[in-house]
């Protein structure tokens, strides 16, 4: 039998249990696709990240789980999953390229004196559909909130950069932080879009570091609640640079996690 190493990292942070946490499997060559998922389940991290044999390639082959699906990409698993390969899998500092269910997409790693910075690239952004009334009405009643919570100017809408998201706005941090949703609703909701994740953002108590505090939750995909959801950050990038003036110089910082005890900061930067 092959023997296999698994690891968690901590993403988006420097501080031991906090940011999100991503199991790393290497090397998954020989696993099958349920058991890739069995072992999703046992580590029970919202994602889990599959490395195959190393080559002599610049290019990188990974693939992503939830407990309960594969996903095409997932952020910090990716984070996660450079980190492991800088520091234990002799990954030399540089330009990469991670081959995953999302395409053939860059990531750069450059060492620093505490540990290697990451960079992924994802794809190219895209819009997808406003929520309708009916379907606002039903986001509100998972959220158990009214309308005068969300910001009338901005619109809630599908995002992707890769791993499509809902965002949704909210105009105090103190609701944002107290959210309990109605599960069922939102999976329904979700399965309705074809999108079961949904990104919430406040600007309320945001500061020249951070641009907007978040949470995320993706009951439909097994996810309950992600601690720091780097795919949704660059949608929310992409989404803020197009309705507002949040992102002047094309660059912005979310703050999430704090509502779970694991806050963790994601920055992103707009290429155009």
């Amino acid at each position: 039998m092959q023997e296999r190493t698994v690891w968690q990292v901590d993403a988006f942070t420097t501080i031991a249990f906090t940011g999100n946490p991503a199991g790393v499997v290497y090397p998954c060559d020989g696993l099958t696709e349920d058991e890739m998922l069995k072992i999703s389940r046992e580590l029970n991290n919202s994602e889990t990240a599959f490395i195959q044999k190393l080559d002599r390639t610049d290019t990188q082959h990974i693939r992503f789980f939830t407990p309960k699906q594969e996903v095409p990409l997932c952020t910090h698993a990716a984070v996660a999953s450079y980190h492991i390969l800088a520091t234990r899998l002799g990954l030399k500092a540089g330009e990469h390229h991670m081959h995953c269910k999302a395409g053939l997409l860059p990531v750069g790693v450059e060492q620093s004196a505490s540990h290697p910075n990451i960079r992924v690239t994802q794809k190219e952004g895209h819009f997808g559909p406003l929520l309708s009334e009916s379907q606002n009405r039903k986001l509100r009643e998972a959220l158990q909130l009214d309308a005068s919570s969300f910001y009338e100017e901005l619109p809630v809408q599908i995002v992707s950069t890769g791993n499509a998201k809902i965002l949704a706005g909210l105009k105090s941090k103190a609701e944002l932080d107290s959210i309990k949703i109605r599960r069922e609703i939102l999976v329904a909701l979700g399965e309705e879009l074809g999108v079961p994740g949904l990104y919430l953002f406040t600007f309320d108590q945001g500061s020249e570091e951070i641009t907007a505090h978040t949470r995320m939750f993706s009951p439909g995909s097994g996810v309950e609640e992600d601690p720091v959801t780097g795919n949704a950050a660059g949608a929310l990038a992409l989404y803020l640079n197009r309705y507002t003036n949040r992102v002047p110089d094309l660059r912005a910082s979310f703050m999430q996690g704090e509502a779970m005890g694991r806050q963790g900061l994601v920055h992103v930067q707009v290429n155009q």
